[in-house]
């Protein structure tokens, strides 16, 4: 009774104390910009699961086969970096994604406060890189997560395409245990960013693209749905191969991604024998592809996902697929 009192106690207090001295930025300070340029090549890894024991040089060469393949313009790995991992480990993949020559960013999954470092640092860390690193996020803001920042593709000075990348977070504790998801102040966040991006543009909104690690619950309802025929759902690319793993809650995320009418594919990763896409009211729901065989896998489906953005606002999908034979 007293061990769980205290525990209890210390939660509430260290909640307290975590929302003290918060601060609200404007929408516009969370954006970045880059050039935008024809059939802009965005590179989806994702699950890589990094630790202290594992044969980093293996995993790069590995890693390799499918970043030369894509020509990416930008690498966004969606979360899960890491499993385990130091300071050391988690630098040097920085050091490798750095080295590839295109710009690279990332989200944060459940996993990655599994290490021998926080998230606040692994954010820091992050904010301070330079280099091509492309990563924004204020740690002493009044919004839940690590990684919650935009960036704005540009053609000179305008707006053409914006990418969300978002803090899925990582377990709930509270009225069920299980995996977090987006909250009240995040998904009123992305609103006010869509909002702040269409009067920056105009009044016309721009149209958008998102990137985190935790499925949505939508996530059945749309294969589902896709598997028997409904309009609503089509199945675009790939299998199921074990059952989704989204969050207990629906904070109805979904609802305003629909609403705000800017968002026309989502990007996530955290189920690794999944890679289907779904486009589910009009929207890709678009699993990630395993990109090492860290944890656990499938021989088939290892690689990568390079979604290319086109001048017209459309997408096309090229995927990648390695084994480790190739690097022994």
């Amino acid at each position: 009774m007293f061990k769980t009192g205290l525990l209890l106690f210390s939660s509430i207090f260290a909640v307290a104390l975590s929302s003290c001295g918060k601060v609200t930025h404007k929408p516009g300070e969370y954006i970045l910009d880059l050039d935008y340029k024809s059939d802009y090549r965005i590179l989806q890894l994702t699950d890589i699961h990094f630790g202290d024991k594992d044969d980093l040089e293996k995993h790069f060469k590995f890693m390799d086969l499918t970043i030369d393949e894509s020509k990416p313009d930008l690498i966004v790995v969606t979360g899960d970096l890491f499993t385990f991992a130091s300071k050391t480990t988690a630098k040097r993949l920085f050091s490798y994604l750095d080295s590839k020559g295109a710009k690279w960013t990332v989200c944060f999954g459940n996993h990655d406060e599994q290490t021998y470092f926080s998230v606040d640092w692994l954010t820091s860390y992050l904010n301070k890189y330079g280099s091509n690193c492309v990563f924004k996020d204020f740690q002493d803001d009044d919004m839940q997560g690590n990684s919650n920042f935009a960036i704005n593709l540009k053609k000179g000075d305008d707006i053409f395409e914006q990418l969300f990348i978002m803090d899925s977070n990582r377990y709930n504790y509270g009225d069920y245990q299980g995996y977090d998801y987006f909250k009240e102040e995040q998904i009123k966040w992305y609103s006010d960013v869509v909002d702040y991006t269409t009067e920056q543009n105009a009044g016309e909104v721009v149209p958008s693209l998102m990137f985190y690690h935790i499925p949505l619950p939508e996530i059945d309802d749309a294969w589902d749905k896709a598997q028997a025929g409904d309009p609503e759902a089509v199945l675009v690319y790939g299998e199921k191969g074990e059952a989704a793993c989204p969050p207990t809650y629906n904070s109805l995320f979904f609802k305003t991604i629909l609403e705000k009418q800017s968002t026309t594919g989502m990007y996530f990763g955290h189920d690794h024998l999944n890679n289907f896409i779904v486009n589910y009211k009009g929207i890709d729901f678009a699993y990630g592809i395993k990109s090492t065989d860290r944890i656990y896998f499938s021989e088939k489906m290892m690689g990568g996902r390079t979604i290319v953005l086109h001048d017209d606002h459309s997408v096309s999908y090229e995927h990648h697929y390695h084994t480790y034979e190739e690097v022994k």
